[in-house]
């Protein structure tokens, strides 16, 4: 006598872990994992790393300089950052389906540490700024597969508040002192700068100025490919994050 197969109930998979694929194209790592709460409502993290590596603009940099005595060619930024949003979705089938409204905030982090050199000397340059921001974005979710997905970021602006922290460490005698504090001074009084700078000081071991002001960001025009999962199986992830890993030595 044939014995009837057990029928497992059907799980309701709650849970996405994504990866941006057109950040790749720059280099760039963002993972986000989105998870289900209400009928039509979910949350979502991302995390965004740049690694430090040559701009891929830097001759554009370079001209803009002009300068044959200064040497950018080092110049190797990097940042990280963090984007929680609320996804409201618009449509019938409710939340992980179709359109969705999202406000979001972002923080991120931007770092440089390179060495500058201009005509006989050397010095090191070493920039900070953090920023936070909101928006709305725009978007829409389909399924690809059982448990894939493609979520389809749609640009949207956003805008916020920024602080840095810039400095040179290099010797300057007393007469390149004295140019360097009329430069930056000259820049703290004339627009648009004399609202950004807060302040500065020069030395004979470099200078430091600290700048805070309005900051604006473009998120969006990204194709995301993700696994859809129940908590019951993380264990499947495993090969998704080999997945990820490879583009990691890029």
């Amino acid at each position: 006598m044939l014995r009837k197969k057990k029928q497992h109930p059907l799980v309701k998979k709650n849970n996405i872990i994504k990866i941006n694929l057109s950040a790749l194209v720059f280099k760039n790592i963002s993972v986000q994992f989105e998870r289900k709460v209400a009928k039509s409502i979910s949350v979502a993290a991302d995390v965004h790393q740049m690694p430090f590596a040559k701009l891929l603009f830097l001759s554009e940099i370079e001209k803009a300089i002009n300068d044959p005595s200064v040497e950018v060619s080092e110049l190797k930024p990097g940042a990280f950052g963090v984007t929680p949003e609320i996804r409201f979705y618009v449509g019938k089938m409710g939340a992980m389906h179709g359109f969705y409204i999202a406000p979001l905030v972002n923080y991120t982090i931007y770092k440089t540490d390179f060495q500058l050199n201009y005509s006989t000397k050397t010095g090191i340059f070493t920039g900070n700024v953090s920023t936070i921001t909101g928006g709305l974005l725009l978007g829409a979710r389909c399924s690809l597969a059982k448990s894939v997905t493609l979520d389809w970021w749609i640009a949207v602006p956003n805008y916020g508040h920024a602080n840095s922290d810039l400095n040179l460490s290099t010797f300057l005698p007393p007469i390149e002192q004295a140019e360097l504090r009329n430069q930056i001074e000259d820049l703290k009084n004339g627009a648009p700068f004399d609202k950004l700078i807060d302040s500065y000081t020069v030395s004979s071991t470099g200078a430091t100025t600290k700048a805070k002001g309005p900051w604006a960001g473009l998120r969006g025009l990204s194709i995301n490919i993700g696994i859809r999962f129940e908590a019951t199986e993380l264990y499947n992830l495993k090969y998704y994050f080999v997945f990820c890993n490879s583009f990691s030595s890029f």
